[in-house]
Parts: C-alpha cells; sequence; structure tokens
C-alpha cells in the first residue's frame, strides 16, 4: 500500500539499517576511545640491563661520573613520560607476551 507516494515498508527497513549501521559504528567507535583512552596497558621496562650497561660504560672510562649520573636522569625522565594509562613493571616480573619499553640510550622506543 502507497500513502503519499512512498512505500512504508521500504521506509521501515531503510530506517532499520540505518540504525542498525549507526548502532555499529556508536560501538566500534566507543571501544576504540576506551581501548586508547582508559584501558590499562602493561608495559615491561628492562631497567636493569640499562643500568648495568651504564656501569659497564662508567667502569670501562668511556663515560665520566658526571655522564654517568646524566644518563641515569634521562633514564628517570624517560620513565616518567609515559601515558596515563600505561603501568610500567619491571622485565624481570613478567611471564608472557606484552609490549616492552626500552630505557637505554639506543634509542629509547618501543618494542612489541
Amino acid at each position: 500500500m502507497q500513502t503519499g507516494g512512498t512505500d512504508r515498508k521500504g521506509s521501515g527497513v531503510k530506517g532499520l539499517v540505518i540504525a542498525i549501521t549507526a548502532s555499529v559504528v556508536c560501538s566500534i567507535a566507543t571501544v576504540a576511545a576506551y581501548d586508547l583512552f582508559f584501558a590499562q596497558k602493561i608495559v615491561a621496562v628492562d631497567i636493569v640491563s640499562s643500568i648495568a650497561s651504564q656501569k659497564e660504560e662508567y667502569a670501562a672510562g668511556r663515560i665520566t661520573a658526571a655522564q654517568l649520573v646524566e644518563n641515569i636522569e634521562t633514564l628517570l625522565r624517560r620513565m616518567e613520560k609515559k601515558k596515563r594509562n600505561e603501568v610500567l613493571i619491571l622485565e624481570e616480573a613478567v611471564a608472557g607476551d606484552i609490549r616492552h619499553r626500552s630505557v637505554g640510550n639506543e634509542g629509547g622506543g618501543e618494542e612489541e
């Protein structure tokens, strides 16, 4: 049955498709925002090897005591420069596959 030149059955299906599409898009956006901003991420930090390498550099005479102190302060600043939803733990306490963060002087990047 047509009223006013439009098919009521067709507009009902079209409205349902629009509602379902909007719901799916909103759900995906909500989950993505939660994961990006709120979900806690565990990041392993290998501070032991970083300190050990600095100690070796100092013992070998390649860096001075002032450089050693500056390198350790830089290490601490890198650890403080984490995202608000990241939890840093020592790599020695990790069992499993998680993201690792290098805090040494070799670039300070992240590994997967």
